[in-house]
């Protein structure tokens, strides 16, 4: 996991899967997208869009990934895209390729709330399953950023030199693990604080 914000993230190529990884990093880095033409899901993508015929000059390549954080070669020919991971190879700059020759960087499906951040991958093989469990942790896990917040409570409201059943490590264990602290988190945080409060008594 690596925080862009700030950071130059260049994409060659303006077709649906360029368009993904640009919605990828849109909301994070500054992403600036080269192509000959753009899919119209590009309207929509707070994105910088250039428009250039690339020939594979590795000069031309070397100048416009100089100076970025990571670059993804997301064009239909996977020539063309292994020449722009070559071009990152000598520049040292990280390289994610979407058809071609295997980059450095893989990026994988994630879900992320206020308070967490879950990655899944397949080591690109088979992007297909990464976003099937991404969907499934999203249909299991729909209060994850309040069980975070509940966490934290018991931390600090536990924490402390304590040992056995309500040690801090134990209450948090087993109130995140019991279904009912589930059930009283879907009724709002005051009650699944009230219900850990119950169960695991100061």
């Amino acid at each position: 996991m690596v925080d862009f914000t700030e950071k130059q993230v260049i994409i060659f190529g303006g077709g649906v899967v360029g368009a993904r990884k640009a919605r990828y990093f849109a909301h994070e880095a500054e992403v600036v997208v080269y192509s000959r033409s753009f899919h119209p899901e590009f309207r929509e993508i707070p994105v910088r869009t250039e428009v250039c015929n690339l020939t594979g000059d590795e000069k031309e390549l070397r100048n416009i990934v100089s100076g970025s954080s990571l670059v993804i070669a997301a064009t239909s020919d996977p020539g063309l895209n292994e020449q722009i991971k070559s071009a990152c190879d000598k520049e040292y700059i990280w390289c994610n390729v979407a058809s071609g020759k295997k980059g450095d960087v893989v990026l994988p499906a994630k879900i992320s709330g206020s308070h967490y951040v879950i990655a899944v991958s397949t080591d690109g093989s088979v992007p297909a399953v990464s976003r099937l469990i991404r969907e499934e942790l999203e249909n299991s896990f729909p209060d994850l950023d309040d069980l975070v917040e509940l966490g934290r409570w018991i931390r600090e409201t536990y924490r402390g030199e304590r040992t056995g059943p309500d040690s801090y490590d134990t209450v948090l264990y087993s109130a995140l693990r019991d279904p009912e602290t589930r059930k009283a988190l879907a009724s709002g945080m005051k009650d699944a604080r009230e219900h850990v409060l119950r169960k695991f008594a100061i």
